[in-house]
């Protein structure tokens, strides 16, 4: 994009993040980070917060690339995906940054990572690289996280769930097995769960795109808000 990550994701950057304060006592101190697809913050991850604090949570949906930032076309997309992922340091700087502005610098809170598409990734990423996550749910995202540098540099307390679609051609086989195999070397509590007949971004109504292999499924995108909820109970 011919910029520096600062000057792309930071410098200047106003951000609105979209947040949903939990309304259970026993549950609001649980905060949802919720990452967006490459898309950007739109009524669908607002929609996933607010869903999430129906149930008792807190939640916020982060505002990724700035008020009225969001790409648009698939080009523009791709290319802010591919600066906003092609370093690990940055990338989790930034992390930290945006979920400490969305937590209240995440005193007293239990921060749970979600997200979808690319926001899948970055939960991961969340999940093993911050230290104050204690859990990252990935919808749909990508296996091609940033490994830790070392054992001691991971936060292996995170428990992690991935929720994908066995027909989805972004996540082959060998990716999903050696991202089991990493994070079982590292002791980590994780959950990998296949569905059946089931593509990328299935939790997307807008998505409608098979012949690419992205498709919304509705029964799928059901179970897993069901897998979701139970997900977040565990951190009660």
């Amino acid at each position: 994009m011919g910029q520096t990550f600062e000057s792309i994701f930071k410098d200047s950057v106003k951000r609105m993040h979209y947040q949903v304060d939990g309304l259970s006592s026993d549950k609001s101190h649980i905060q949802v980070i919720i990452w967006p697809t490459f898309s950007g913050l739109t009524d669908f991850e607002k929609g996933i917060a607010d869903r999430i604090a129906s149930l008792g949570f807190s939640a916020t949906a982060l505002d990724l690339y700035g008020m009225d930032q969001n790409p648009v076309e698939m080009d523009a997309k791709l290319a802010k995906m591919g600066a906003l992922l092609a370093e690990a340091g940055p990338l989790h700087g930034l992390q930290k940054e945006l979920t400490e502005s969305a937590c209240d610098a995440i005193h007293g809170k239990t921060i749970v990572h979600v997200g979808f598409c690319l926001g899948g990734r970055l939960a991961l990423e969340a999940g093993l690289h911050l230290a104050d996550s204690a859990g990252a749910a990935s919808f749909h995202g990508l296996m091609s996280f940033f490994r830790a540098q070392s054992e001691e540099k991971a936060n292996t307390k995170t428990k992690i769930m991935v929720l994908n679609g066995y027909e989805d051609p972004l996540v082959n086989e060998s990716e999903a097995q050696e991202a089991k195999r990493y994070w079982a070397g590292l002791g980590m509590d994780f959950q990998y769960i296949d569905f059946a007949s089931t593509m990328h971004s299935f939790m997307l109504p807008s998505a409608d795109n098979p012949e690419h292999g992205s498709q919304y499924n509705p029964l799928t995108a059901q179970r897993g808000y069901q897998y979701l909820e139970h997900f977040l109970e565990e951190f009660v």
